[in-house]
């Protein structure tokens, strides 16, 4: 029986030897310092649950020496990893997922977006049936509402947009701006109710590619 423990103790260890962690992050703790450029770089680390090339899930960040949980770095608004910029989960709005962090693919003075793989990403997705409402544009407009698109090989995302030039929290003083599902209201707003965009909308030809586009083209105006 001694043998068995000892072999049991022997394989939890390597195992746990083997467990791969998070470390080097920087932080933008809120909207203002990421406005400001206030990128920090504190001393923790995280062990890494999953992950593909699009999101990482986490366990707590805590601090190297002290080990305690580093509550302000779990609580950042964005993260930069490995030269790259990840979005705080807990931070989108009805896909919130928590302990996951999200790569920013579109970065801009207006706005920063991020697509998971529906698939691939499913992880870092955390699904709340209560969407938002789509309004009478899309009505009006004679469009479906959706809330997921596809790209041109037929993936299908969830799409992420996040204001940048001013903070869309209005229900509290956290200092963020929160992920907005990218659905056919907001498509139609930016796009400023665009002909070709309506056209495309209404005979579902509408891509992932086409959102990345106008949202390049809405950042550089």
């Amino acid at each position: 029986m001694n043998r068995y423990f000892l072999f049991f103790l022997l394989l939890s260890g390597l195992l746990s030897a083997q467990k791969q962690q998070l470390t080097g992050a920087e932080f933008y703790y809120g909207f203002s310092d990421y406005k400001k450029g206030n990128l920090s770089k504190p001393e923790v680390y995280a062990e890494i649950k999953s992950q593909s090339e699009n999101y990482v899930k986490i366990s707590s960040f805590r601090y190297r020496g002290s080990d305690g949980k580093a509550k302000r770095e779990n609580r950042a608004w964005l993260m930069k990893y490995n030269d790259h910029l990840y979005f705080n989960m807990t931070y989108a709005a009805y896909i919130f997922s928590y302990d996951t962090f999200s790569k920013v693919d579109v970065i801009g003075k207006k706005y920063i977006l991020l697509y998971l793989d529906e698939v691939k990403d499913k992880k870092a997705i955390a699904y709340n049936t209560a969407y938002p409402a789509t309004g009478l544009m899309g009505v009006l407009m004679n469009t479906k509402p959706r809330f997921s698109w596809k790209d041109i090989q037929g993936n299908s995302y969830k799409v992420l947009l996040i204001d940048v030039d001013q903070s869309n929290n209005t229900t509290d003083d956290r200092d963020i701006s929160f992920g907005h599902i990218l659905d056919t209201k907001a498509i139609l707003k930016i796009a400023a109710n665009n002909p070709e965009v309506i056209a495309k909308l209404k005979s579902d030809r509408y891509y992932l590619e086409d959102i990345i586009a106008l949202v390049k083209n809405e950042n550089n105006k």
